[in-house]
């Protein structure tokens, strides 16, 4: 259940916005992993390559930013559900998003992180996306608002829910209809059900900008009890909520686990 938390804040991660379609740094393109060229030599259009390279590489960047490490000393593995971690160093947490020429990268240290961005756009199909993801609450809430309003919230709840499941990076374990995250612009406790336990995790807006919608989670802890199913909540384990960009014939890639 999701719980307005006012107090409550993400642990200043550093986040950074990133032009992929104006990106030049110091960093090749060589640096990338061989699984990340071969991701990006599987995507159909150059500009969907170039794209793909570019937040890769400047995910490295930030990294040697933040960490003080040269590129050779940064190994990047990821989990059993593809969440990507900094060998060595499990205290620089982070995620990548990006949306076709937008890139959000956050890097933080207190826990896992989730990071996802939009751009703010027209979702004609933000009914039926929502049908198929949001609760029965966040539906309703969402079919209240008044018709201009409605795409920046659809949005914004998207987003959270990607942030969410890319912070706890368990893949095909978790139905993005099995928890909330609500519409409303505030900092709050969010609870997902995960195999008979419940992991509790901060969600709050990234650093705004005024041309997308960007969500950051952070799993704080797990509660080891069982999650009961509450008035509005549906679903069972499914997999990873898809990416807007491939449902409506968009430039964007993304994975449930934390890397676009």
């Amino acid at each position: 259940m999701t719980s307005a938390a006012s107090a409550l804040t993400i642990d200043a991660p550093v986040c950074r916005y990133v032009d992929l379609d104006n990106f030049t740094d110091a960093l090749p393109a060589q640096v990338l992993s061989d699984d990340e060229r071969a991701r990006a030599g599987r995507l159909r259009f150059p500009v969907d390559r170039q794209r793909f390279e570019a937040a890769h590489v400047a995910l490295r960047q930030a990294l040697c930013d933040h960490t003080g490490l040269p590129h050779a000393a940064l190994a990047l593995t990821t989990g059993a559900f593809g969440k990507p971690s900094l060998a060595g160093h499990p205290r620089t947490q982070f995620s990548l998003s990006h949306s076709q020429g937008l890139a959000l990268i956050a890097i933080g240290g207190r826990g896992p992180l989730g990071a996802d961005v939009e751009l703010l756009r027209p979702v004609p199909d933000a009914a039926s996306l929502a049908a198929a993801h949001f609760t029965r609450r966040e539906q309703e809430a969402l079919a209240a608002l008044p018709a201009h309003e409605r795409d920046r919230a659809f949005l914004t709840c998207w987003t959270r829910k990607e942030a969410c499941l890319k912070a706890i990076g368990v893949g095909l374990l978790v139905s993005s209809q099995s928890f909330e995250v609500g519409l409303a612009p505030d900092c709050r406790s969010v609870e997902l059900p995960v195999a008979g336990r419940t992991l509790v995790l901060v969600l709050g807006p990234a650093p705004a900008r005024a041309d997308s919608v960007g969500s950051l989670a952070e799993w704080r802890h797990t509660e080891a009890r069982v999650q009961a199913s509450g008035a509005g909540f549906e679903g069972g384990p499914m997999g990873p909520m898809p990416s807007l960009s491939a449902l409506k014939g968009m430039t964007d890639a993304r994975c449930a686990g934390g890397v676009a």
